[in-house]
């Protein structure tokens, strides 16, 4: 950066408006969840108004500079010359006459939430799955919720009513205005504009919810699994369920250097309240060794549990994927497979892979990818998969990525499909949030591929937008 370049930017933006490096808060809002990410950038700047912040894109989007935007810092947004916070775009608002809500881009879902049980009590957005993450990099890439099996993803049209863009050339719209702009960004990703509002649709929920999670010893893998092949069976019988299976225990240990040990648990979830919830999952306190955690909650409440993850957030080097499953495939042999996979994986180097490693599975009813009213409405066609398979690879960052176990710890992610699905995978079958460079995106995103480099070289004909490690 030369200094005409930092001249420009501080006619731009007032004082007020460039966050000292030295401070607090410039480690907050730039700090990246993968360590190695981070670059460090040598302004970090965060517009007060919309207005300032399309100048400052405009003028950015003109230079040869490197800068990227980042909502709340939950993925690895960085850049070596500037980088733009939105967490000063944090405006809510509820129209009870249509039943949705307008929330600035800067925002966590868990300040939503808090905002919905303070101005419309007893709504709910189809909100992430852990408070801390911001609502921007959630909604455009796909969008997965607790209600998902009840109302689909956030990016879907009837979820994700409009957005407030601005455009690389520094104009100001809704997105509504231009019909393929708004396609692109459900689901498309953040490559077409900085979004600075959503228009949200939210519904009336229950708010006792049971949840919480069931933990098992290690030895009872075999027993869990077939319980939950059975259950798989049934879910269409208990509308609004869900239900997680996921490791525990990798980051006990890991700051000492002690090797991985991980456990079991699931994770259930039902809107009809505990009464109900105790007796449709009546099976998992049947084996033995089941160690009861759960309660009553509210959904803010649920996702507060997820937030144990942040303790994480910059000091891993971590990457993840997220595989799409149909029914048929969730089976035990398939959860038996996937803890193989992870065995595997940890044996690599069982004293430095914890942090960032692991295995979720996600089970979800049938609205979660088809209520969507079809392809041509969200920039991903969705798929008539059901589950999720969630899996995770890294470690402590030591400033050393990356390193030789770092590449096959990686190769394990790579191959994971094939390893656990065996010939029924597909590169298609990829959910559109944790896309690696490895990925095949013209699989992933289907028919709509090509309409949406069309779109994209439309608003970003330079590629600016486009992550540089992607």
């Amino acid at each position: 950066m030369n200094v005409s370049d930092l001249d420009t930017i501080d006619t731009i933006l007032s004082p007020s408006e460039l966050i000292d490096p030295a401070t607090d808060q410039y480690k907050s809002e730039s700090q990246t969840w993968q360590a190695h990410r981070n670059l460090y950038p040598k302004v970090l700047a965060r517009p007060k108004t919309v207005q300032t912040l399309a100048a400052l894109v405009a003028f950015l989007a003109a230079s040869d500079l490197d800068w990227a935007v980042r909502c709340q810092g939950i993925g690895d947004a960085s850049a070596k010359d500037v980088l733009i916070s939105l967490m000063a775009f944090d405006e809510f608002a509820f129209d009870v006459q249509n039943e949705s809500i307008m929330i600035g881009a800067g925002l966590t879902w868990g300040q939503v939430e808090k905002k919905l049980e303070e101005q419309a009590p007893g709504y709910q957005a189809v909100s992430a799955r852990c408070s801390f993450v911001g609502v921007g990099g959630m909604i455009l890439h796909g969008g997965l919720s607790w209600i998902s099996s009840t109302h689909g993803l956030a990016s879907d049209p009837h979820n994700f009513l409009d957005a407030q863009i601005v455009k690389l050339d520094g104009s100001i719209i809704w997105a509504s205005s231009e019909p393929d702009l708004l396609f692109a960004l459900r689901g498309g990703g953040h490559e077409f504009g900085i979004v600075t509002a959503f228009k949200l649709k939210v519904y009336k929920y229950p708010q006792e919810i049971y949840s919480g999670s069931i933990k098992f010893p290690r030895s009872a893998l075999r027993e869990v699994a077939e319980a939950i092949e059975g259950f798989v069976v049934r879910m269409e019988e208990w509308p609004g369920t869900a239900m997680y299976l996921y490791n525990t225990d990798l980051m006990e240990g890991s700051f000492i250097g002690a090797a991985a040990q991980p456990g079991i648990a699931i994770w259930v979830f039902d809107p009809q309240g505990e009464k109900h919830g105790r007796r449709i999952f009546d099976w998992a306190f049947k084996i033995r060794g089941a160690r009861d955690e759960t309660k009553v909650m509210n959904l803010r409440q649920i996702n507060m549990h997820g937030d144990s993850v942040l303790a994480a957030k910059g000091l891993c080097s971590a990457n993840m994927s997220n595989i799409t499953i149909s029914s048929v495939n969730m089976t035990q042999q398939l959860i038996l497979r996937a803890w193989d996979w992870l065995d595997k994986t940890i044996a690599l180097d069982p004293t430095k892979l914890h942090t960032g490693i692991f295995v979720l599975l996600e089970l979800f009813q049938k609205a979660v990818f088809r209520s969507a009213d079809g392809s041509d409405q969200c920039a991903w066609p969705h798929t008539s998969n059901q589950h999720l398979l969630q899996l995770g690879v890294g470690r402590l960052d030591r400033g050393d990525y990356p390193t030789r176990l770092d590449r096959d710890a990686l190769d394990m992610l790579k191959n994971a499909g094939k390893m656990i699905l065996g010939e029924d995978f597909s590169s298609a079958d990829y959910f559109v949030n944790f896309l690696q460079p490895w990925n095949d995106r013209k699989a992933v995103f289907g028919q709509n591929y090509d309409r949406l480099q069309v779109i994209r070289k439309k608003y970003d004909p330079r590629g600016v937008l486009v992550r540089k490690n992607e």
